[in-house]
């Protein structure tokens, strides 16, 4: 049996790995999508990767598209704990890119031969990394405009709608269409405005050219995203770095060709002029960023292709200076807070 003409597990059971704003609001909608023909609804586990998560959980998650909290129920894979009562046939992954490997290997004895892997990360390291460790056949990329943050813990707000398109790195063909379609049909597809794209790839490498322009800039210029137009210093190292971005592109061969990169992080930077990039929020709250996924994955294709990068190669030294810090006058307010 293959992945294009295997039975839908009856019911359908989805495991969600990653408790973020993104991983809660898949994990709702999907909680909520009646499956066509059939009179209940999806099952839905959350997948916590830590005991303390796991503790704190209330047995719900509440949204601001949903009227009720949404009951489910959640299990750990973290540590020495784990209590998965079952396989998984269905997995979301809503981790961040570099937690996404790790991730996935705490939970890989549990994935049946032919579970259907559904990535929702940054970037476009990591996917080709989970489609060659775990078979590019049962791997499936997301790229999304909705918004969504959350208010606590299990608390996801929908902050804008937006649309989704699914897709595999595999090469187009009749069997990757039906996975494809087959997949299409338990995803909540009209909630979160769900489409096919045969070239996911070419969307992946044109998200990751955006991000690679915007996210880091906004952290050395410690700013939301419309003012980096207004900056002089910044619009100048945005330009340049555009420019360099659009040349790598035409050099890798794997990837599109983007010509007007400039004009469309100028319409990205405009349509979320407020918006404080997940960069910047993750430096500010001194986590890890996807830094390694987004600019300093173009430096590693840069170096692989003999390509030079030097804007790129800048900005993300100037980020790692930046997170570092961040993280240092972190662990130095903990330091000084008095003992209770």
């Amino acid at each position: 049996m293959t992945l294009t003409d295997k039975p839908i597990p009856q019911p359908l059971h989805w495991h969600v790995l990653g408790a973020g704003a993104m991983g809660c609001l898949w994990a709702c909608a999907m909680a909520m999508q009646a499956r066509d023909g059939a009179s209940g609804r999806a099952q839905v586990s959350l997948l916590l990767r830590h005991q303390a998560a796991l503790l704190s959980y209330p047995g719900h998650i509440k949204s601001s598209a949903m009227a009720q909290p949404v009951v489910m129920p959640a299990h750990t894979t973290g540590g020495n704990v784990v209590d998965l009562p079952g396989q998984i046939d269905n997995l979301f992954v809503a981790t961040k890119a570099q937690d996404t490997l790790p991730a996935l290997t705490g939970v890989a004895k549990y994935l049946t031969t032919d579970c259907r892997i559904v990535l929702l990360q940054n970037g476009l390291k990591v996917q080709r990394e989970v489609s060659q460790q775990f078979g590019a056949e049962r791997v499936f990329c997301l790229s999304t405009s909705h918004g969504a943050w959350l208010r606590a813990p299990f608390d996801v707000v929908h902050a804008g709608n937006g649309e989704t398109w699914l897709g595999q790195l595999t090469p187009a063909s009749d069997d990757s269409a039906a996975r494809q379609q087959a997949l299409l049909a338990v995803l909540p597809a009209q909630q979160l405005n769900i489409r096919i794209d045969d070239d996911i790839a070419a969307r992946l490498w044109r998200k990751l050219a955006i991000n690679c322009a915007i996210n880091a800039l906004t952290v050395i210029h410690d700013c939301r995203n419309g003012e980096l137009l207004r900056i002089p210093a910044a619009r100048q190292t945005l330009t340049r770095l555009c420019h360099e971005i659009s040349a790598l592109l035409q050099a890798i061969p794997a990837a599109p060709a983007i010509d007007d990169l400039f004009t469309q992080v100028q319409q990205v930077l405009m349509v979320t002029t407020d918006n404080i990039s997940s960069t910047l929020q993750d430096v500010r709250r001194a986590r890890d960023t996807e830094i390694d996924h987004l600019n300093g994955y173009l430096c590693e294709l840069a170096a692989q292709h003999g390509l030079a990068c030097p804007v790129n190669k800048a900005v993300l030294q100037q980020m790692r200076v930046l997170e570092s810090r961040a993280k240092q006058a972190a662990q130095h307010t903990i330091n000084q807070r008095p003992l209770t």
